[in-house]
C-alpha cells in the first residue's frame, strides 16, 4: 500500500482505502478497480491523492487512530456548525461535544497512539478535514503530556473549533471572532474559547493577535498551534505545497523555543510517524525498501522491507530489516512518485 497523487494513478491500479465523497458516503471501495472516469472524478473532488495497492509488498495493515466513519461524521458536523454561524452568530455546541467523545474514544480504543497515515480529504472542504485533523492531533499530543479526560475533552472541543471564525472572516480576524462566538455561549468553557483566540500566538511573542509569549499562551492553546502548523504543511489548501511529514517535522522543530513551546514540540513529535507505512524510502546502504512496520516510541526507525539492491535494481526476494536492531543504518530520503516511475518500480 502507498499513497499516491491523482496525477500520477493509472487504471488498472487497486485503491487500498476507501474513498468518502463530500457527503460522508463511500464513493470507490477498498479493492476497487482504478479507471479513468474514477480519476476524473476524483479530480472534480479535490481529492489530491489515494492509497493504492503496491505491487512489490502487497497489501499492508495498519491501524488509524479514529476509524473512517468518525471522520467522516465529524467533518459533517463541523461543516454544519461553522456554515450556521455564519448566519446566526452563534454556536450550537451539543453535536460538537458528542463528536469530540467519539474522536477520544477512538483514539483511546486504538493500540498506540502514532499518526500513521495522511487522511484523505477533499479540498473542497478542507476547512473542515483541518479542524478535525487538527483536533486528533492535539488530543494525541494532551495524552503524551498526561491530560486528565476532562482537560482532554476541553482542548479537543478548543481544536476541533480553533478555527471556527474563519467561516465569518478567513484572515487574522478569524481568532477575535471565533473567540467572542464561543466565550458568548454559556455551554462553552472559557478554555475553548482561549484556544480559538490564541492558537496563532508564538512562544517568543511575534503571533497575534496579542503578542503574548511563552508561559501567557494557554498550553491547549500552544498544543492546537502546533498541531495547526503541521497539518497547514502536509495538508495546504495548495497541495502542490505539501511536504512529506518527515519535513513537516523537522519544520516543526526548528522552531521549538522560537514559535512554539519545547515541551509541546517534544509531546507532539513523538507521535508523528516521519515515513508513513508504504512509504518508498531510500537508505544509506543505497537499497530502496517500504515501510510496513513502524515503532511507537520509536518512529524514525521503522521495520523497512528491501526491494532493490544497492544499485537500484529490483530483487527477486524482498528481506526485511528492523531499523531498531540495525543501528547503523537509516533513512535518506522519501522516493517521490516521480523518481519511482523513472527508476521503473
Amino acid at each position: 500500500m502507498r499513497a499516491i497523487d491523482i496525477e500520477y494513478l493509472e487504471e488498472g491500479q487497486k485503491l487500498a482505502k476507501p474513498v468518502y465523497d463530500e457527503a460522508g458516503r463511500i464513493l470507490l471501495h477498498k479493492g476497487a478497480t482504478i479507471k479513468k472516469t474514477y480519476i476524473a472524478r476524483l479530480r472534480e473532488l479535490g481529492i489530491p491523492f489515494v492509497y493504492i495497492e503496491d505491487e512489490l509488498v502487497g497489501p499492508l495493515e495498519a491501524e488509524e487512530l479514529i476509524h473512517d466513519s468518525v471522520r467522516t461524521h465529524a467533518i459533517k458536523i463541523i461543516k454544519n456548525t461553522v456554515e450556521k454561524s455564519i448566519i446566526t452568530k452563534e454556536i450550537d455546541l451539543k453535536q460538537i461535544h458528542e463528536v469530540v467523545n467519539k474522536i477520544i474514544d477512538d483514539i483511546l480504543s486504538s493500540s498506540g497512539l502514532l499518526v500513521s497515515f495522511l487522511d484523505i480529504r477533499s479540498q473542497n472542504l478542507h476547512l473542515y478535514n483541518h479542524s478535525v485533523s487538527v483536533a486528533v492531533l492535539s488530543i494525541i499530543t494532551g495524552m503524551v503530556l498526561q491530560l486528565d479526560q476532562l482537560k482532554l475533552k476541553h482542548l479537543g472541543m478548543g481544536a476541533i473549533l480553533h478555527d471556527i471564525g474563519k467561516g465569518i472572516d478567513p484572515g487574522e480576524e478569524h481568532t477575535t471572532i471565533g473567540f467572542d462566538l464561543l466565550r458568548q455561549n454559556e455551554e462553552v468553557n472559557l478554555t475553548v474559547a482561549h484556544v480559538a483566540y490564541q492558537h496563532h500566538e508564538r512562544y517568543d511573542g511575534l503571533g497575534f493577535p496579542r503578542q503574548l509569549r511563552g508561559e501567557q499562551i494557554h498550553l491547549f492553546a500552544a498544543i492546537t498551534g502546533v498541531a495547526n502548523f503541521y497539518d497547514n504543511l502536509v495538508a495546504p489548501k495548495d497541495m502542490n505545497k505539501r511536504l512529506f511529514p518527515y519535513q513537516a517535522i523537522e519544520r516543526v522543530v526548528a522552531e521549538s523555543g522560537r514559535m512554539f513551546h519545547p515541551k509541546v514540540v517534544m509531546a507532539f513529535t513523538r507521535n508523528i510517524a516521519p515515513y508513513p507505512i508504504g512509504s518508498l524510502v531510500r537508505l544509506n546502504t543505497g537499497h530502496l525498501g517500504v515501510v510496513i512496520g513502524l515503532h511507537e516510541n520509536y518512529p524514525t526507525r521503522p521495520i523497512i522491507k528491501v526491494v532493490t539492491d544497492k544499485f537500484g535494481g529490483l530483487q527477486n526476494v524482498f528481506p526485511e530489516i528492523d531499523l531498531l536492531e540495525e543501528k547503523t543504518i537509516f533513512i535518506k530520503d522519501i522516493i517521490t512518485e516521480q523518481e519511482r516511475k523513472r527508476l521503473g518500480i
